[in-house]
C-alpha cells in the first residue's frame, strides 16, 4: 500500500486546510476523521466523506470542525480550477467531540494519506472537556503516578500556606477535581476562604458541588471567567497553561480576575527538563499540551503579564537516566525499569529533588504577585 504522511498543521480557527497530492486515475477519494487516539473506535470517528471521481494533482481537504452537518469536510482540487466539491455521499457522526489532536486520512485502494490537526480553540474543545471519565484518562497503574500526584500536592500545599493569606478569595481555574479540596485536611479552609472552581468537565463540577458544597463550582472557560475585575485575592492555574492557544491571553485573564498585589501560583510541565535536555529534543509529556514552556519562558511571559516572581519551585528529577546511550535513546530508568510499588521511598525523594533544581524538573511551580 502506498501510504503518505501529509503536514502535521496547527489548527487556527474552525477551519483547517490539508493539502495533499492525488495519485492520477482515482476513481473516488475516502475522508476518514478521527481522534488521535482513537482509530479503530467508531464511537468516537467523527465522520466519513466520499468524494466521487477525483482527477489526480494538487487538492485541499477542507474542515469545518465546527459545523455539525455533512458538510463539514468539503474537497479542492486544482485540476478542477480550484471548484470547492460536496461530498457524494457523507456521514457526520452526531455529538462527536472534536479532541486536541484529529487525524484526518483520505485513501482510495491502496493509497492513502494522513495528517494530524492540533486544535487548540477552546471552544472546539468544549464537548472533549465534558466527555464522561475525562479527568480518569491521566491515571495510570504506575507508582509514578501516585507519588507525582503527592508531590504536587506537599509543594502545592506549602507554598499556598505561605503565598496565600486567610481569608482570601481563591479561584482554581481549570480545577477538575480541585487541588484545594485535595489538601483540604492538611490546610484549614475553614479560616474564612471563599474557594471557587472553575472547570470545562461538566461532570467533574458536578461531582464536586455535591462533595464539597460549601465551595463555588462553576463550568466555565480559562480564556473567558464569568467574573469581575478584581474579584480575587488568589488564582492557582494549575497544569492549564500548556493546554490553551495562547499563553499571552491566558494570563492576561486571569491577572484581570486578581486584586493589585494578588497571587498566582502557575504548575506547569517544563519543556527543558533534564530528560528533554539529555536526548537534545523536545518531549511533550502528553500530546493534549499545545505550549509546555521551560522556566526562563514562563518568567518571561508572567513579568510580560504584569507580574512579578516571588518563589520558583518543581516536582520530580529525572536524574536516573542512561547516560551512557546516545541523545535521541535516553530514557528515565526510574520509570522504564523500577514500577514496583516497593519502590516509592525511591520515588518520592526524587519527587522533593525538583525543587532543588527547579529549571531541570519536570514540573514547574511558579509563584507571582500581580503589579
Amino acid at each position: 500500500m502506498a501510504e503518505a504522511r501529509g503536514p502535521d498543521i496547527t489548527a487556527e480557527g474552525c477551519r483547517t486546510e490539508i493539502p495533499l497530492t492525488l495519485p492520477p486515475g482515482l476513481e473516488r477519494v475516502e475522508v476518514h476523521v478521527f481522534p488521535l487516539d482513537c482509530a479503530g473506535d467508531e464511537d468516537e470517528l467523527f465522520g466519513r466523506w466520499v468524494f466521487e471521481g477525483a482527477a489526480g494533482g494538487p487538492a485541499v481537504i477542507m474542515v469545518d470542525w465546527a459545523e455539525t452537518g455533512t458538510g463539514a469536510v468539503r474537497l479542492s482540487e486544482a485540476g478542477r480550477q480550484g471548484a470547492v466539491r460536496e461530498a457524494a455521499s457523507a456521514e457526520r457522526k452526531d455529538g462527536a467531540a472534536v479532541w486536541p489532536t484529529m487525524v484526518v486520512r483520505a485513501g482510495c485502494g491502496d493509497w492513502s494519506s494522513e495528517s494530524r490537526v492540533r486544535i487548540t480553540d477552546t471552544g472546539l474543545l468544549k464537548g472533549y472537556y465534558q466527555r464522561e471519565g475525562h479527568q480518569e484518562q491521566y491515571v495510570a497503574a504506575h507508582p509514578f503516578f501516585e507519588a507525582f500526584h503527592q508531590g504536587r500536592l506537599r509543594c502545592l500545599g506549602s507554598l499556598f500556606r505561605r503565598y496565600i493569606e486567610p481569608g482570601s478569595r481563591v479561584l482554581d481555574v481549570g480545577s477538575g477535581y480541585g487541588i484545594f479540596y485535595m489538601i483540604s485536611e492538611d490546610w484549614d479552609l475553614e479560616r474564612g476562604f471563599e474557594i471557587t472552581c472553575c472547570d470545562l468537565d461538566v461532570a467533574a463540577m458536578d461531582k464536586m458541588r455535591a462533595l464539597a458544597p460549601r465551595w463555588n463550582w462553576v463550568v466555565a472557560d480559562a480564556l473567558d471567567l464569568p467574573w469581575e475585575d478584581g474579584a480575587f485575592d488568589a488564582i492557582y492555574a494549575g497544569e492549564i497553561i500548556e493546554h490553551v492557544p495562547s499563553p499571552t491571553v491566558a494570563l492576561s485573564e486571569w491577572g484581570r480576575l486578581l486584586r493589585p498585589g494578588g497571587t498566582m501560583v502557575l504548575s506547569t510541565p517544563n519543556r527543558d527538563r533534564l530528560l528533554a535536555r539529555a536526548n537534545h529534543a523536545a518531549m511533550p509529556v502528553h500530546h493534549e499540551h499545545i505550549h509546555e514552556m521551560s522556566l526562563a519562558e514562563l518568567r518571561a511571559a508572567v513579568r510580560e503579564a504584569g507580574f512579578s516572581v516571588l518563589k520558583v519551585s518543581g516536582v520530580y528529577l529525572e536524574y536516573l537516566i542512561n547516560w551512557w546511550r546516545p541523545p535521541g535513546s535516553r530514557a528515565d530508568l526510574l520509570t522504564a525499569r523500577l514500577g514496583h510499588p516497593r519502590y516509592h521511598a525511591l520515588y518520592k525523594a526524587s519527587m522533593e529533588l525538583g525543587r532543588l533544581a527547579p529549571s531541570l524538573s519536570f514540573d514547574l511551580v511558579v509563584v507571582c504577585r500581580k503589579l
